[in-house]
């Protein structure tokens, strides 16, 4: 048997795992903090590099999208108020198996990222220049405005990022009761036991939990939950005949220990016409935690207005939650960012991946790939057993797993009534895993080298430059 490692590479992605080349616009995220400062001298100028690669054997992505954040400081001349430009010269990715010749199917990879990029400082400036006729005589002088380059820099970057194949496993149990539009408290004996009879679980007991109002995720300061018992800390109770569900969901690791999660909720309220949300725009009563980096998150929901929003809908970096859809949200419309850190024992980050399947009711009960809406991703329905888990909404309500089958490519809907015609359909599944420490390494011409001799010699023929066409 051959004792050769399986041809693994790393390759620069988007956030949904499609190869893109580092040159096409807003696939390599630059961003500059503030400078001071009010004459034209050395500058320390610190820029945040972003984006994501992931892991792939031969043509096929095995790993989730990567994100790798790297802080890079670059001296620059630049007076006060200065633009800056970044062009990309090169950008590098390699990828090392490690310990394949124990174990040919492979745990854990590095991977080394490495770019050149061309920083330019710029300002406005205002330039007097002739006027000519035919005759090349000159006829008066015009202002005109241009853009002043005062400096340009070329700088290096990398960082080694670790990506480890784990085995998790969520286990999911959902509470539901319907609200009278009278009493604030909830408890094991008002569950709708046709949907499921575990009651209220502790807090303790489980990894995270959501609460649900008529649709509506609900801030966390909003309830006081304990085992048994739902209260609502709200001024108006749930109105009548909204259903009140709670979602536990539990993280083990392969040793059946519940992982660490971080669970923690960025509220705003729409205004009808932004689509930009920053850390000002949070309600500082539900919380003043900000909109985080996807690097310190496994994988975020968006709902707005209730319903869980596709990915293709929304951008997240840190501090700014930027919509991409045509229209702002209705005026007075909840925008609720959740973002799920999950970490072991040592405090690791696991980084996941979330897709969902979205159709619209036809009025029946039975959805297949044929009817996805593609505009909004091209995964389909998935197996359930190559996910970790799954949850079903329709017309913005999570729906009990009594209520549904799901088979790969086939959703089959097992209630009574079939949805109305139109409503909204969204099958979000979660996978992946990866062991992900945050970096933010610089990597100096030497330790390149070094690198480069140490792995790309004989003995570890699984190592593979992608190298991006205009590098070195």
């Amino acid at each position: 048997m051959s004792n050769l490692c399986p041809f693994i590479t790393c390759r620069l992605t988007d956030r949904y795992g499609t190869v893109v080349s580092p040159y096409d616009p807003g696939v390599i995220l630059y961003t500059v903090l503030p400078l001071s400062g009010n004459k034209v001298k050395q500058k320390n100028l610190s820029v945040a590099i972003e984006g994501y690669v992931s892991v792939f054997l031969d043509e096929k992505r095995i790993s989730v999208p990567i994100p790798f954040y790297i802080v890079q400081s670059v001296q620059i001349s630049a007076p006060k108020r200065s633009s800056f430009t970044f062009q990309l010269q090169s950008f590098h990715c390699w990828a090392l198996p490690c310990g394949c010749r124990e174990n040919p199917g492979f745990e854990r990879v590095k991977l080394l990222i490495r770019m050149e990029t061309v920083v330019f400082a710029k300002k406005d400036c205002s330039l007097l220049v002739p006027r000519i006729d035919s005759r090349l005589r000159e006829i008066d002088r015009v202002c005109i405005c241009a853009n002043r380059v005062f400096d340009s820099v070329r700088f290096c970057s990398g960082c080694c990022i670790c990506y480890k194949n784990v085995e998790l496993r969520a286990e999911l149990s959902q509470y539901n009761a319907v609200s009278d539009g009278v009493r604030r408290t909830y408890r094991d004996c008002d569950e709708l036991k046709k949907y499921g009879g575990k009651g209220i679980l502790s807090p303790e007991e489980v990894s995270y939990y959501d609460v649900f109002v008529n649709g509506v995720l609900q801030p966390k300061p909003t309830y006081l939950l304990k085992r048994g018992e739902l209260t609502f800390k709200t001024q108006d109770v749930p109105a009548k005949g909204a259903p009140v569900i709670i979602l536990f969901t539990t993280w083990r690791n392969v040793d059946c220990q519940i992982m660490e999660v971080s669970d923690w909720q960025y509220n705003a309220v729409s205004d009808g016409v932004k689509k930009k949300y920053t850390d000002e725009d949070e309600i500082k009563e539900y919380g003043a935690q900000g909109i985080p980096s996807p690097c310190e998150v496994s994988y975020f929901n968006l709902f707005i207005n209730g319903v869980l929003q596709p990915k293709v809908n929304y951008r997240v970096r840190k501090g700014l939650l930027e919509l991409t859809t045509s229209d702002a949200p209705s005026k007075g419309a909840p925008v609720i960012l959740e973002s799920i850190a999950i970490r072991d024992s040592e405090g690791r980050l696991f980084h996941a991946e979330a897709f969902h399947y979205n159709a619209y009711s036809c009025g029946g009960k039975i959805y297949t790939n044929r009817d996805e809406i593609r505009m909004y991703g091209e995964n389909g329905i998935p197996n359930p057993n190559s996910v970790f888990y799954q949850n079903l909404f329709i017309n913005a309500v999570l729906q009990p797993h009594v209520n549904y089958i799901v088979q790969q490519g086939c959703l089959l809907l097992e209630t009574r009534d079939c949805p109305t015609v139109a409503a909204p359909i969204t099958l979000q599944s979660v996978s992946g895993g990866c062991e992900l420490p945050h970096c933010e390494t610089q990597m100096s011409d030497a330790a390149l080298a070094q690198w480069k001799r140490e792995y790309s010699c004989g003995e570890n023929p699984g190592l593979s430059p992608d190298i991006v066409p205009g590098g070195d």
